[in-house]
């Protein structure tokens, strides 16, 4: 009964506390104002977590792209540098069971690549650049002041004439040099006689040579389209000797093939063991693929296949490229500054020696810096350009020529792809071909005389005349001076007897080229045909303004 009682009274304190909580619901939001702020607040607080969390999740996916790039660069570089083992293991362990014959290319960058990651000398690098805007707003506010104008394309044009001209002559040289590869495939499948084959390809070979230096002379103005023609018709003449060379070599069986050098032999390298390029022939468009990719490498070695990078930098071509056309206008720059007119005053001046030793002292430091342009314009821009939009991996364009102690080591150092074309094609397939019968100085001296006779060649028809200042120069104080580190035991005293040596012969050479080309001027070439004949053409414009013999 007492239970009973006692549920009852629970039932009831139920009911009377419903209208209580419904009256409390009802008086939760007393107004609309503050429900609205309530929402309002609401949707902020959520609008503000979202967009945190937008950030965090971009901050994220960023940190992982950056991070996996940096994987990826990491992975690259271990597995250039384990094929670089490799290839080092291939090339220098005396006790590999192969043994290289021929160059191997691999990963290697560039020397001044290597060192620009260096502050110390990318500082330097710059404060060359700001050299030359100060001196081209030099040469811009003079232009002004004196002519009226801002830029002297007088000037420019004259050292670059007839443009067109030369990208036509370019492009019959290439189309020319086309002729190697279908040449070489129809020898091998008709089983043409060494000796035909070689005569036909050398005949080739000197009507293109002979082409290009009479459409230079007859046709082509300008020092710097001459420059242009001359030594792009003697690029393609090498790429065309070592892809048939090559070709002929090491795609057919002769008795060439295997022939072991004695260099090599004292190395452990037997007919069983040596490397040989893996080379072959194949079809007509397998071969002019190769050879066209072979056409735009920065090498004079021909292979089937290079072992290329995985991929390439767009930025690192464009400023390549930009580099070596402000090393051209820097050039400009440097020869209206500083060269033109001492030479012109030279000109119109009495032409003594005191007055052409003065004008030599003049131009020594432009004449030395301008060989330093030439250098990073052209051995490493200009071939950096190309190798990294080819992916060419092998960038060893040059050594430190500049740490030479004597002259053979410039030599060496100075351009890596004419040494080892002269290296491999000349002084050791003399070699080769004379089955070790000729001696060590006379496979010397003809590669000497070829790089010689290749420099000639170029500069005589490009400046329009036969002044061989620059072989007289290599061959006599060069060569005395090759072994002197024999001489002087302190090759850091040596090092400023070259660059002194350098100076001097770079600014004689080219105070003696400008000299010679004004003197052409001014002198009539008929009053030295009456004295000399036809050996007119061998006789110094610059020797008969000072003698008047």
């Amino acid at each position: 009964m007492r239970k009973k009682q006692q549920l009852i009274k629970m039932e009831k304190e139920n009911d009377s506390s419903l209208p209580t909580t419904a009256i409390a619901s009802q008086k939760k939001f007393p107004n609309k104002e503050l429900e609205n702020d309530l929402f309002e607040y609401k949707a902020k607080m959520i609008n503000h977590i979202e967009n945190r969390i937008l950030q965090s999740q971009k901050k994220l996916e960023d940190s992982i792209r950056e991070e996996m790039e940096q994987f990826e660069q990491q992975i690259s570089k271990t597995i250039h540098e384990l094929r670089d083992d490799q290839f080092d293991h291939k090339v220098s362990s005396t006790n590999h069971e192969e043994k290289q014959m021929e160059k191997v290319f691999r990963y290697k960058p560039s020397l001044l690549s290597e060192m620009m990651k260096q502050s110390d000398y990318k500082t330097l690098y710059h404060m060359i650049m700001a050299s030359m805007f100060i001196l081209m707003g030099n040469l811009w506010i003079q232009d002004y002041l004196e002519r009226g104008i801002i830029f002297d394309m007088d000037t420019f044009f004259w050292c670059f004439q007839t443009p067109l001209l030369v990208a036509e002559i370019w492009f019959a040289l290439v189309l020319s040099s086309y002729l190697t590869v279908y040449w070489v495939i129809y020898c091998n499948q008709n089983k043409i006689k060494p000796f035909t084959a070689i005569l036909v390809f050398s005949l080739h070979q000197i009507i293109s040579i002979m082409a290009a230096c009479y459409m230079t002379t007859a046709w082509v103005n300008g020092f710097g389209s001459r420059m242009i023609v001359m030594c792009e018709a003697v690029r393609m003449m090498m790429k065309n000797y070592s892809y048939a060379r090559n070709k002929m070599l090491y795609g057919t069986e002769n008795k060439y093939k295997y022939f072991i050098l004695q260099s090599f032999e004292k190395k452990g390298i037997t007919k069983q063991n040596a490397l040989l390029p893996d080379i072959n022939i194949q079809s007509l468009s397998q071969e002019l693929k190769r050879y066209t990719y072979f056409s735009l490498a920065p090498t004079l070695l021909y292979r089937d296949y290079y072992v290329k990078a995985p991929n390439y930098s767009r930025k690192k071509v464009i400023i390549e490229f930009a580099n070596f056309f402000l090393c051209i206008y820097y050039g400009f720059i440097l020869f209206r500054s500083f060269c033109k007119e001492p030479i012109l005053q030279l000109r119109y001046q009495n032409l003594t020696l005191m007055n052409f030793i003065v004008t030599l002292y003049k131009l020594m430091m432009p004449s030395t810096f301008s060989l330093v342009l030439v250098f990073f314009g052209l051995l490493h821009s200009w071939f950096n350009g190309w190798a990294e939009l080819l992916r060419f991996p092998d960038r060893t364009f040059y050594h430190d020529w500049w740490t030479a102690s004597e002259f053979g080591q410039y030599y060496r150092k100075w351009n890596v792809i004419v040494h080892e074309f002269l290296y491999y094609y000349v002084y050791l397939d003399s070699e080769k071909l004379s089955q070790g019968k000729r001696s060590r100085l006379f496979r010397q001296l003809i590669t000497f005389g070829c790089s010689a006779v290749i420099h000639e060649i170029i500069l005589t028809f490009a400046l329009g005349f036969f002044y061989p200042i620059c072989f007289l120069l290599f061959t006599g104080p060069g060569i005395l001076f090759i072994q002197a580190k024999e001489i002087f035991k302190q090759k850091g005293w040596f090092n400023i007897l070259f660059w002194v040596l350098m100076y001097i012969g770079t600014s004689v050479m080219i105070t003696l080229y400008l000299t010679e080309y004004y003197a052409r001027i001014l002198i009539n070439d008929s009053l030295v045909e009456q004295k000399w004949g036809i050996i007119q053409y061998l006789i110094p414009r610059t020797f008969y303004l000072i003698t008047g013999i």
